[in-house]
């Protein structure tokens, strides 16, 4: 996939997504929900489809085919109203299956998706496989007294206690390693809640900017909009960032359950903002550091999920440790930040 398709995909959430999309340039934006069939050509199945989430289902697609967008269409860049790949219409007809099984069937509940038959092949499998089971993992043994939320995020505020003074701003160098093994340098400056994330592909710099109340991403030829969920995303992680202090961030933290995750135990926690945005949360039993966050977007075709992945935490200096490593994926698409130098207190405005 060229770049040029990368910023067609009305994201570049910087922190990523890109599908067979849809570029849509600032002010285009309606306060009435806009369809796909209203805002691209030659939509026949998902014409109710809201349009911003068509560049998601697409990446779902993708992912639950295993595949890219010329597996229906006839680029990976352009001309994706084109009819010319008759695997589209094969696509049409699975669509509509999937929207009768799921009404017929579920109360037109999406329990059934692409991926429930393909699970990343492009050919569903029909005949079981001959080769032993795999049992699914049991949980680990629920704790006699399970911990209080204050209890875990007390262990997360010590953990990530540096042995430095309070740091008021942040430059961070890094790199931004992609699934294809190509890289791009990246500039993160964060203070206060507000973060500014640039990234510098050959072709042009994209930069978003969460500045406390609203997000924006620039590249060479302007602003580009980008969705409310991706924005929500971009917000959440400044907010996260070298933050211990998670109850300014949700206004209702609940603890589940003891869980395991890459062979270590983790304590999951639902995580609630004030308007009713959903997070999972993951923090290692041992370290009480914050592992994973998983947040989840509903879409007429599935859920369409983001997941961060926290490791390799170090001290910089300053009062708090960051994770030095930051893997990032969701459907069809996934890359990895490696911190590479950290400049405390650094002269920024964002």
């Amino acid at each position: 996939m060229t770049f040029q398709t990368k910023i067609k995909i009305g994201t570049l959430f910087l922190f990523g997504l890109f599908a067979c999309a849809f570029f849509v340039p600032k002010g285009e934006m309606q306060t009435k929900v806009e369809t796909a069939g209203q805002r691209f050509k030659n939509i026949k199945v998902l014409n109710d489809l809201p349009a911003d989430q068509l560049g998601e289902v697409m990446n779902i697609f993708a992912a639950s085919l295993g595949g890219d967008c010329k597996k229906c269409h006839v680029s990976n860049d352009k001309d994706f109203e084109k009819d010319d790949n008759r695997s589209k219409n094969t696509a049409r007809a699975m669509i509509h299956m999937v929207f009768d099984i799921n009404k017929n069937n579920f109360k037109g509940q999406t329990q059934v998706s692409c991926n429930t038959c393909h699970n990343g092949r492009e050919n569903p499998r029909s005949v079981p496989s001959l080769e032993a089971p795999v049992p699914a993992p049991e949980r680990p043994k629920q704790p006699e007294v399970k911990p209080t939320i204050d209890q875990i995020l007390a262990n997360y505020a010590a953990a990530v206690k540096g042995k430095g003074k309070m740091v008021s701003s942040r430059l961070i160098q890094a790199t931004r390693l992609e699934g294809n093994g190509k890289s791009e340098p990246e500039t993160i400056e964060q203070s206060q809640g507000k973060i500014r994330v640039k990234v510098i592909y050959p072709e042009t710099p994209v930069t978003a900017t969460y500045d406390g109340t609203k997000v924006t991403t620039v590249t060479k030829t302007g602003e580009i909009q980008i969705q409310a969920d991706q924005a929500e995303q971009i917000k959440r992680e400044a907010m996260l960032f070298a933050n211990p202090d998670l109850k300014s961030v949700y206004a209702k933290l609940d603890y589940r359950f003891l869980d395991r995750l890459n062979d270590r135990e983790v304590y999951l926690v639902l995580g609630t903002t004030a308007d009713n945005q959903r997070d999972r949360l993951f923090f290692d039993k041992e370290t009480g550091l914050l592992v994973r966050r998983v947040s989840v977007t509903a879409t007429m075709l599935g859920a369409f999920p983001f997941q961060y992945d926290y490791s390799d935490y170090k001290d910089y200096g300053g009062s708090l440790k960051l994770p030095a490593t930051v893997a990032f994926a969701m459907p069809n698409q996934r890359w990895t930040r490696k911190i590479v130098k950290v400049q405390n207190n650094a002269k920024i405005e964002i």
